[in-house]
C-alpha cells in the first residue's frame, strides 16, 4: 500500500488527489487549511487533514508512514508552510520518499514574454518566496522534482511540453488537467530526480 500526501486543496492539489484515489493500492491524505474544503465524493475517498500550514505540529500526524508528497501550495507564504513541514519531518525523523512541488514558471528568470500571476500582487516577493520554498526542497536531501507551469487555466488537458531548467520557457498558458498528469506520473513512478521542469501546452 502507497501513500500519498496532497498538501492545498486548490483545484490541482483536488485534480492530483481524484486520480491518485482511484487506484485501490493506494491511501490518499488531503491536508489543508481550515478555511478550505473538499466536495464530498472527494472526501469520502481520502483522509482529511486540516489545520495552520505554517505550523509544525500540523504535519506530524500527515507524515507519519513516510508518504510521496505533493505540494499543490499556490499563491504566497509557500514557504512558511515548506519550513513548518520539513521542521516537523526533521524533528520527528521521518523519512520522506519523494517530494514533487508545485512552483510557477518565472522563478528562473526563464519566461519569455509576459506571464500573469493571477491573485499575486507582489509578482517579485512571490517568486522570492517560491525560490526559498524550492531552496528548502533541495536542501532536505531526498528525491524531488519541481514543477514550474505557466498561468494555469481549467481548460482540458492536452499533451504536455516540458521543459528542462536552464532553457527559455515562452510566456502562455496550460490546464491544471495537464499539469496533474505530469504530477500524477512523477508520484506513481517517479523519474526527474533532483530537476525542475517547467510544463506549458
Amino acid at each position: 500500500m502507497t501513500t500519498y500526501l496532497i498538501v492545498g486543496a486548490t483545484a490541482l492539489g483536488q485534480l492530483v488527489a481524484r486520480q491518485l484515489a482511484g487506484n485501490a493500492e493506494t491511501t490518499v491524505r488531503v491536508l489543508h487549511t481550515p478555511t478550505e474544503t473538499l466536495p464530498a465524493d472527494l472526501a469520502a475517498q481520502v483522509t482529511e487533514f486540516s489545520g495552520d500550514l505554517a505550523t509544525e505540529e500540523t504535519y506530524v500526524a500527515p507524515l507519519q508512514d513516510s508518504p510521496i508528497i505533493f505540494s499543490a501550495l499556490s499563491g504566497m507564504d509557500v514557504d512558511l508552510a515548506f519550513e513548518a513541514l520539513f521542521d516537523a519531518q526533521y524533528h520527528q525523523r521521518l523519512q520522506l520518499t519523494r517530494f514533487v512541488m508545485l512552483s510557477t514558471a518565472g522563478v528562473d528568470q526563464e519566461v519569455t514574454g509576459e506571464l500573469v500571476y493571477p491573485g499575486i500582487d507582489n509578482v517579485k516577493e512571490y517568486l522570492n518566496q517560491q525560490r526559498y520554498a524550492a531552496k528548502l526542497v533541495d536542501e532536505a536531501e531526498f528525491p524531488y522534482t519541481i514543477l514550474r507551469p505557466v498561468t494555469l487555466t481549467a481548460e482540458l488537458g492536452t499533451t504536455p511540453q516540458i521543459i528542462k531548467e536552464g532553457a527559455p520557457v515562452p510566456a502562455g498558458n496550460v490546464s491544471r488537467e495537464t499539469v496533474a498528469q505530469v504530477a500524477v506520473d512523477l508520484l506513481q513512478n517517479g523519474g526527474y530526480d533532483y530537476q525542475s521542469l517547467a510544463i506549458c501546452q
